[in-house]
């Protein structure tokens, strides 16, 4: 949308005759008042103004910047356009300038009010105040200005009401009174103006009803009012206006249902009633509104089918029903709108297989059917070449992905996920230089991952999980510079984590858990400085957690879980300061806890349970957040449990398995001597032990359970299923 029509500069052209050349006539009052105007401006280097001086001395106001006059030397427009002018008005000459036609002060600091004496300014045609600092309220005696056409007060701070008085301007055929403040309703009287060619109400606050004399204005050619709180229902009359092109009531909260007459608006090309709360069907009739070149009815509550009268729509190039309650299928109709490029149906109830007619919509861009009841097989949707966004998850659809997906090199996102598809995942997909965002996970894909995944050199998201994808992780994965999230978790990938993995320091999401993956965890994954959340549980590590690993201070989740970890904890996850979720259970981790793991401040869980560590818990954990939950069970922990709130509420549970822990817990034996404080440690100091007598029976019983039962099937069980 232009700031203004074109047509305005020629409308108002007649009032800027020309720079008077000092005509004997000169008006020198008028000149006397505009500089006690001046006068009132903030003092300020403005170089802009400096030809306002005293009419003895730049002998007319007519050769000052931004002054024009009529032929007898009277000032009839000032245009200062972003000219720095930072005052009020309320020392402006109103009662001195009794000829001006055209005020345009648009980008400028004025503030303040709006005096009531504007009203004085009974030749006014055109004012412009807009992109100022202005507040309070429209001054009724606005209403006075019977010749204005134009009024433009957008992007200030007016509040209030929009004055009823405004309908008096029955000349009036521009009204722009956007991104200001105002609330309350819009006025019946605007009914009166029936020259109103444009009309812009969008970002404030205004509520209450549409009134239904809005169908009188029959020359609207445009109509913004979005982001605003209108209530109620849309006035059945809008049908009268002809003339209307643009019809924007995106973002209230209108009600009810869609009126049938907009079907009679033949001139409409932009249609937006989204993100409302509109009921009802769409009605059939906005097929006759066949200049309609957007549709946007998402984010309503409209029920019922797609009416198939839409097909007739030949302009259509942007329909958007998405986030609403519609069913039924998608009409075939759809696919006779040569023109589409942007189709967003998702979040719906709309059901069954997806029309093959969508195949000749040749310009598509966009299409986005997620979150439906979608089924059946894929027909060929990207013959055009042109598809960008492509999202069809959560949905039943199976069978392979076809042919012309395979090879749309257009693509930059597409959504697979969370429905039936199959096939070898090698073949399925082919190489996609622009995507930036795939997920193609809770699918049954099955096969290895391609080579040609690496030579997506743009993409940032790769999601696979939740298939039957075999082999290892391709080292050309390295190549992929630019992705931030990889998801290969819950699959059956063998082999070792590669080491170019390391090469990918933009990442941000690694999770590669519950695979058969084996080997070391390469040293490499340590250069993640930005890295957030990193799951690797549930494979087959082995050897130590390197020292280095993880080494990014933006890290909140960390689990190793269930794999065959060993040697011990390094003391740099002590370094991990935004850590929230630390889990490190079922490996065979020795030595003692990390004295530094109690500096982890924003824990919410740790689970060090079914290792092999020994020693102490250290005291540093009184320090840890009092809701954390701590599980230490099935180790060769011994000696007291530390005061503080980590352990106030800690079940037998989350300790039992251990060699003889103590303390006042349900279920431990007390401690029979008092512990002895020990101190933090540092260089050149050795941790002061603590005596204590152990639990009865707390040796056998953690010789017993050093391995926890479930763990060990679950291991026995992997090395079964790698060998078959």
């Amino acid at each position: 949308m232009l700031k203004y029509p074109i047509f305005t500069f020629f409308l108002f052209l007649p009032f800027l005759f020309f720079v008077c050349l000092k005509p004997a006539s000169a008006s020198f009052p008028e000149a006397n008042a505009l500089l006690i105007w001046k006068a009132t401006f903030k003092k300020e280097n403005n170089s802009i103004l400096t030809s306002w001086t005293h009419p003895k001395a730049s002998g007319s106001p007519c050769n000052w910047f931004g002054v024009f006059c009529s032929i007898d030397g009277s000032v009839n427009s000032l245009n200062l356009t972003n000219a720095n002018i930072n005052a009020t008005f309320y020392k402006f000459p109103f009662s001195s300038l009794p000829n001006l036609a055209s005020i345009d002060f648009f980008i400028n600091r004025l503030f303040g009010t709006i005096p009531p004496q504007i009203g004085k300014l009974s030749k006014l045609v055109y004012l412009d105040i807009s992109k100022n600092q202005l507040t309070g309220t429209i001054p009724s005696e606005i209403g006075r200005l019977t010749s204005l056409r134009t009024l433009h007060l957008v992007e200030n701070q007016f509040n209030g009401s929009i004055p009823s008085e405004i309908g008096q301007l029955v000349s009036l055929s521009e009204l722009a009174l956007y991104s200001n403040k105002f609330d309350g309703s819009i006025p019946v009287s605007f009914g009166n103006l029936r020259n109103l060619t444009f009309l812009y109400l969008y970002n404030n606050s205004l509520s209450g009803f549409m009134p239904p004399e809005m169908g009188n204005l029959i020359n609207l050619v445009e109509v913004f009012m979005y982001t605003n709180m209108l209530t109620g229902p849309i006035p059945p009359t809008l049908g009268n206006l002809n003339k209307l092109q643009i019809l924007d009531l995106f973002e209230n909260q209108l009600s009810g249902s869609i009126p049938p007459e907009l079907g009679k608006l033949k001139s409409l090309e932009i249609l937006s009633l989204a993100n409302n709360n509109l009921t009802g069907l769409i009605p059939a009739s906005l097929g006759e509104a066949t200049g309609l070149i957007t549709l946007h009815l998402y984010a309503n509550n409209l029920s019922g089918p797609i009416p198939r009268e839409l097909g007739n729509l030949k302009s259509l190039s942007d329909l958007e029903l998405s986030e609403n309650k519609l069913t039924g299928p998608i009409p075939a109709s759809l696919g006779d709108l040569s023109n589409l490029e942007y189709v967003f149906l998702r979040q719906n109830q709309l059901s069954g297989p997806i029309p093959s007619e969508l195949g000749k919509l040749k310009k598509l861009v966009f299409l986005e059917m997620d979150e439906n009841q979608f089924s059946g097989h894929l027909p060929e949707l990207c013959s055009g070449g042109l598809i960008k966004r492509f999202t069809l998850s959560n949905n039943r659809l199976s069978g392979p992905i076809p042919e012309s997906l395979k090879t749309c090199s257009s693509l930059t996102r597409a959504r697979f996920d969370h429905n039936k598809f199959s096939g070898n995942l090698s073949k399925e997909f082919g190489v996609y230089p622009n995507l930036t965002f795939m997920d193609l996970s809770d699918n049954k894909f099955y096969g290895e991952l391609s080579d040609n995944w690496g030579s997506s050199k743009r993409l940032e998201t790769l999601k696979i999980a939740k298939n039957n994808l075999s082999g290892s992780i391709p080292p050309d994965f390295g190549n992929l510079n630019q992705i931030q999230i990889l998801n290969l978790s819950s699959n059956q990938l063998c082999g070792g984590i590669p080491k170019e993995i390391g090469k990918l320091v933009l990442l941000l999401k690694i999770d590669l858990n519950d695979n058969r993956l084996s080997g070391n965890i390469p040293h490499e994954l340590g250069s993640f400085s930005s890295l957030n959340y990193l799951d690797l549980s549930r494979n087959r590590l082995t050897g130590p957690i390197p020292k280095n690993f993880p080494n990014s201070e933006q890290l909140f989740h960390l689990n190793l879980s269930y794999n065959f970890l060993s040697q011990t904890i390094p003391v740099q996850i002590g370094k991990l300061t935004h850590l929230a979720a630390l889990d490190m259970s079922s490996n065979s981790l020795t030595g003692e806890i990390p004295y530094e793991i109690g500096f982890l401040s924003s824990l919410g869980m740790l689970n060090l349970s079914h290792n092999r560590l020994s020693g102490f818990i250290p005291e540093s954990f009184q320090k840890l957040p009092g809701s954390v939950d701590i599980d230490i069970s099935y180790n060769e922990l011994e000696g007291h449990i530390p005061n503080g709130k980590p352990f106030q509420n800690v079940s037998i549970e989350k300790l039992r398995g251990n060699k003889g822990l103590c303390g006042n817990i349900a279920g431990l034996q007390p401690c029979k001597v008092p512990p002895i404080k020990n101190h933090k440690i540092g260089k050149g100091h050795k941790l002061i032990l603590i005596v204590a007598i152990p639990l009865i029976g707390g040796t056998s019983t953690s010789i017993c359970t050093r391995w926890h039962p479930d763990h060990v099937r679950t291991q026995k069980e992997e090395f079964k299923r790698c060998r078959r």
